[in-house]
């Protein structure tokens, strides 16, 4: 059986980190609102993309996504007849669209709507998702609609604390900037043989003092460049660069980092000069 873990890394997210404990407790708990996930987390759009993979793990038939601050409101439209003013019926604002959709989509089909970016709404629409919550009702104008609350769910992202009602009705988990370590790497973690393991601790070492912790994935990318094409610190800065997430460049390339980079590349070379020396002697046997 998959775990949620690699189902969250196949839909995008990557991370050393268990959230299954947590996403079954937002599951079952008893509830007659409407199930409410608050991403929070370190600043950015990692938060976006573990919504985003949740929700495809979760398989449910519909995904909405909604982003706060991108669309300007809708100008209602008055027109003069015999010098008066009319004014048209206000048109439908686009949250409101995403909303009464998800409600629509809800009375029928399992739905997961993002609300990402919620500290750019206006505090109103914090007031109108609370109430919204336990009504099961959204409601604009002279119309109203109804929110099957079996099969709709709703992930709020924000980068300010939620209105605390919101947050009262939701369960909250923790999302990192990055990947949270575990524990130090292995080589069978990467399908590597023990041979590995001296270079791979170098390495483990300088991410430390890069301040990041690589998914596996990651590391699988950056260990196959230094098996296959690392030969230089050059090389080996532009793979790291190249294949780790949120990698300071500056520090990367700084004097603080330089003792780390060269330890690492002496142990590689040291490893291919011996498996060069090998080949050497085979050939020689030949």
């Amino acid at each position: 059986m998959v775990s949620l873990k690699q189902q969250l890394a196949e839909y995008g997210f990557e991370s050393r980190e268990s959230y299954d404990y947590a996403i079954n407790c937002l599951l079952t708990s008893p509830s007659e609102n409407i199930r409410c996930l608050n991403v929070d987390g370190d600043p950015g759009r990692r938060k976006t993309a573990f919504a985003h993979a949740l929700a495809q793990a979760l398989g449910h038939e519909h995904v909405l996504y909604y982003e706060f601050g991108i669309e300007k409101p809708v100008p209602q439209v008055i027109h003069l007849k015999d010098g008066e003013e009319i004014p048209e019926e206000p048109p439908t604002q686009p949250f409101d669209r995403i909303m009464t959709e998800a409600c629509a989509l809800s009375e029928a089909e399992t739905t997961i709507l993002i609300l990402d970016q919620l500290d750019k709404a206006d505090f109103q629409q914090h007031i109108r998702l609370f109430e919204f919550t336990k009504s099961k009702i959204w409601s604009y104008s002279d119309v109203a609609f109804h929110a099957n609350a079996n099969n709709l769910m709703i992930f709020f992202i924000s980068n300010e604390d939620l209105y605390h009602s919101l947050q009262q009705s939701s369960f909250r988990v923790w999302i990192s900037a990055q990947a949270a370590s575990t524990g130090k790497i292995q080589p069978q973690d990467l399908d590597l043989d023990e041979s590995s393991r001296e270079w791979l601790d170098s390495l483990s070492e300088l991410m430390i003092e890069l301040g990041i912790s690589p998914s596996i994935s990651e590391y699988k990318r950056l260990a196959y460049d230094i098996e296959s094409h690392v030969r230089t610190e050059e090389q080996l800065r532009t793979s790291i660069f190249g294949w780790i997430e949120n990698v300071d460049r500056k520090r990367l390339y700084s004097k603080s980092i330089q003792p780390f980079v060269s330890r690492l590349m002496k142990i590689i070379e040291s490893g291919f000069g011996i498996q060069e020396e090998i080949e050497l002697s085979s050939e020689n046997l030949d």
